[in-house]
């Protein structure tokens, strides 16, 4: 098989794991496997919002966290796509979907903050960011929304990396891969 087709057809297959394990875990915390590790690494991101958005004031550095972590892969998937590399753009579209889930599952947890935070006495960005909209009584709707956004950015990534696929699988023997940039 050739390797370019290979790859994609991995790429799909993680694709299709990830959107169906996102979608298994909908709005409960990860407890551990891919989505555990790749909910450790959106954490990264996400506490590096609070320092960069907070220059923007108290409401733009509690919401920074959730923002720079989606940001982040979804810079990632522009930038692959704006040079030519859909099949890595559309992996990336998965990581932004898989994080905005992750940030659906915090928003949920806005009104009743059962999860636990990276230390005592900090606090619950939803519970306050959904305070000062007067939405936290809707933080279990307002998880539930930013879910299925999740989901939509996966099936986008899974789409892509289809259509990609299949113009591998189409392409004459022989014929080169179209340089688009």
């Amino acid at each position: 098989m050739n390797p370019a087709v290979a790859a994609r057809v991995m790429g799909l297959l993680a694709l299709l794991w990830l959107g169906g394990a996102v979608l298994v875990r909908g709005l409960a915390p990860p407890t551990g496997g891919i989505l555990g590790f790749l909910h450790m690494v959106d954490l990264v991101f996400h506490e590096a919002g609070h320092v960069i958005f907070s220059i923007f004031g108290q409401f733009a550095g509690i919401l920074g966290g959730s923002l720079n972590q989606v940001l982040i892969p979804a810079i990632c998937a522009g930038y692959f796509l704006w040079h030519g590399q859909r099949a890595a753009g559309a992996l990336c579209l998965g990581w932004t979907g898989e994080s905005i889930s992750d940030v659906a599952v915090y928003a949920a947890d806005g009104r009743d903050m059962r999860l636990p935070l990276l230390a005592d006495g900090l606090i619950h960005d939803w519970n306050w960011l959904l305070s000062a909209l007067s939405l936290r009584e809707q933080a279990e709707p307002v998880g539930r929304a930013v879910l299925a956004v999740g989901a939509a950015v996966i099936l986008a990534g899974i789409v892509l990396m289809a259509v990609e696929l299949t113009a591998h699988l189409t392409r004459p023997a022989g014929a080169r891969e179209p340089r688009l940039r």
